[in-house]
């Protein structure tokens, strides 16, 4: 799958750590979703889409991650549905619960777990499936 996640902020360097760890495909290139994260002086997060499968993801993720509210912007014009705009609060608890919140998402819609992240041992496991009888 490939993602483009723009912004300087922690959090989107955190989130590409992420998804790269994950295996991820980062590119600006014809992606399949794009995020942009944003730090904001306001102290609660917001997230501007125009409604698709990736922002309910985030804002369902968002909800578990943080007891504040969440601001729900309308999306610029021109965004599509495979599109997001997150800003992220200055606090480093409340980035921390945006970038975990956004990752949990893009693994939701992406059909990942958490668990399923990348093997050390992955390719032995294949080896001695095809070796046994």
């Amino acid at each position: 799958m490939r993602i483009h996640v723009s912004g300087e902020c922690a959090a989107a360097k955190a989130l590409r750590g992420y998804l790269r760890k994950h295996d991820f495909h980062l590119t600006a290139h014809a992606p399949d979703w794009v995020i942009h994260m944003e730090e904001t002086a306001a102290g609660i997060p917001a997230v501007a889409g125009v409604g698709g499968e990736l922002e309910q993801a985030i804002l369902k993720h968002m909800r578990k991650q943080t007891a504040g509210s969440i601001e729900l912007r309308t999306a610029r014009e021109g965004m599509s549905d495979r599109e997001v705009r997150v800003l992220v609060p200055a606090g480093d608890q409340e980035s921390k619960a945006v970038e975990t919140g956004v990752f949990r998402a893009v693994l939701e819609v992406a059909k990942q777990s958490v668990s399923n992240g990348p093997s050390r041992f992955g390719w032995w496991k294949t080896i001695l499936k095809g070796k046994s009888k």
